[in-house]
């Protein structure tokens, strides 16, 4: 399968920028100034990541959609799973719902995200399974209705996390609504961001509440995060 790349100037450039910040520590104590800088390098780096996705082109998202649903699907059997936690996509998200319908059919129960906090409210998800027709929720992204039974976090056994970009630690950059932090705080399962290889770089900014992942997802790799793999030995 072709390797789907932006071009290799944009691809310069996302890496000095996130390079650049490897050099700086952002922990609890930093004062507000440095706060509001790292508000603002996710906000570009946001704009830089949604440009890289629609640089890969329609054809080159549904590639990189195909062979990570390939290797979701294996994961999800090396790892026993029977409760997944995933997503619905939004436009340019890499897009598991064919595997999510195969899991489904056999057994496997697929917990889906659903946005309860109102605008002007802490962001709040909860995750209920996908046991028939889906509606639109608050962004216009299909979820299960509200009567659909809710799957704890401790329940779930592998988490598919959408997000623009992750880095090689686990740093996550979501779209800044704050909805998945508190969720993955929750929850003990092995949580993997599914990208295209196009967005996976050497370090991202973060502040004090951004949830690490166990590792990510790409169209040529499944990489777990030495934190991740430290766990899983400890558990073994």
């Amino acid at each position: 399968m072709p390797r789907w790349s932006p071009s290799s100037r944009m691809r310069a450039f996302i890496f000095a920028r996130c390079a650049s910040n490897a050099s700086r520590r952002f922990v609890v104590g930093s004062d507000m100034a440095e706060m509001e800088s790292v508000a603002a390098q996710k906000a570009r780096l946001r704009a830089q990541f949604r440009a890289i996705r629609e640089d890969l082109g329609e054809a080159g998202r549904a590639a990189v959609s195909e062979a990570i649903c390939r290797r979701a699907g294996a994961l999800v059997r090396e790892q026993g799973a029977r409760t997944v936690s995933a997503f619905w996509p939004l436009p340019g998200e890499v897009d598991l719902r064919p595997l999510l319908r195969q899991l489904r059919a056999s057994g496997v129960t697929i917990a889906l995200p659903v946005t309860l906090s109102a605008p002007g409210e802490a962001p709040r998800l909860e995750h209920r399974a996908w046991t028939g027709p889906l509606v639109a929720g608050r962004f216009g992204v299909q979820e299960p209705p509200r009567d659909a039974p809710l799957v704890p976090s401790e329940r779930v056994d592998l988490a598919f996390v959408p997000a623009l970009a992750v880095a090689m630690d686990g740093t996550r950059l979501g779209y800044g609504g704050g909805f998945y932090d508190a969720y993955l705080a929750r929850t003990d399962a092995l949580r993997l961001a599914v990208v295209a290889s196009a967005c996976v770089v050497p370090s991202l900014p973060a502040e004090p509440h951004d949830a690490r992942l166990g590792g990510f997802l790409t169209e040529h790799e499944t990489v777990r995060t030495d934190r991740q793999r430290n766990r899983d030995d400890a558990q073994t």
